[in-house]
């Protein structure tokens, strides 16, 4: 995958979260995983399967040590 495809698809990731009711710079991946920690409904195991093992997790991680 190209840089360019890649960011791209980082930031429709932020957006469709942001217009899903998520915190600002969250991924939907980060989201998810974010949403299993609190116990609440979510895909991330989903996400995972189709993304790779400790994906969601790998996100959520990244969006933590990153803000603010």
């Amino acid at each position: 995958m190209s840089d360019y495809v890649y960011r791209v698809t980082i930031a429709l990731s932020m957006l469709f979260n942001v217009i899903l009711g998520g915190p600002l710079g969250q991924t939907l991946s980060a989201r998810q995983y974010d949403l299993y920690r609190r116990g609440k409904p979510n895909m991330s195991k989903a996400v995972d399967m189709v993304l790779g093992k400790g994906h969601c997790l790998e996100c959520w991680v990244w969006w933590r040590l990153r803000k603010w």
